[in-house]
């Protein structure tokens, strides 16, 4: 999903720098950060969509006896506000999820698991419902291109996946 994009960049900048490290036993690494910014999401039916984007997350790495990492946690909680540039209207997006890479036995692959609610999106944030992906999925990830494909699913979602989101994010903010 493109809103996470910049959010998945940073974890697989972390993957790749924690994996890099000497190899060495080693406790747990956790540490925590906060982000934001504002981008231009898509390019809508005569106006633009602009996301705003606040997140805090903490994380826990864990290693294996030679020091390679084999499991990343991280818990965020992001909202994103989807703005109409024309009307101004308010679209709310709040998520509330855990993360949980695991490597792939022999590859330097991870699968990628999402728990909670990725997307709940409100219009003005109060209501009603405009977009939804809550439950669980797994996702193969490759940390070094960021790809991700969806190997399962349980729960509920009103998204589809790929460019095709966008145009419900559009409908939402008309």
């Amino acid at each position: 999903m493109r809103t996470r994009l910049p959010f998945l960049s940073a974890i697989a900048g972390c993957i790749v720098l924690v994996a890099a490290a000497p190899a060495a036993a080693r406790p747990p690494e956790r540490f925590s950060f906060t982000g934001s910014g504002t981008e231009i999401l898509a390019i809508c039916d005569g106006f633009e969509l602009v996301l705003d984007t606040t997140d805090t997350v903490h994380a826990i790495a864990f290693f294996d006896k030679s020091g390679e990492l084999v499991k990343f946690i991280r818990r965020g909680r992001v909202e994103e506000t989807l703005t109409n540039s024309v009307t101004g209207k308010l679209v709310v997006n709040r998520g509330v999820f855990q993360d949980f890479f695991r490597r792939i036995d022999g590859t330097d692959d991870f699968t990628h698991t999402v728990s909670g609610f990725d997307f709940q999106g409100k219009v003005d944030g109060r209501g009603p419902l405009v977009f939804q992906d809550v439950g669980r999925k797994v996702l193969a990830f490759d940390p070094e291109t960021g790809e991700e494909t969806i190997v399962s699913r349980a729960g509920h979602t009103t998204l589809p996946e790929g460019p095709e989101a966008e145009a419900v994010f559009c409908a939402a903010a008309a």
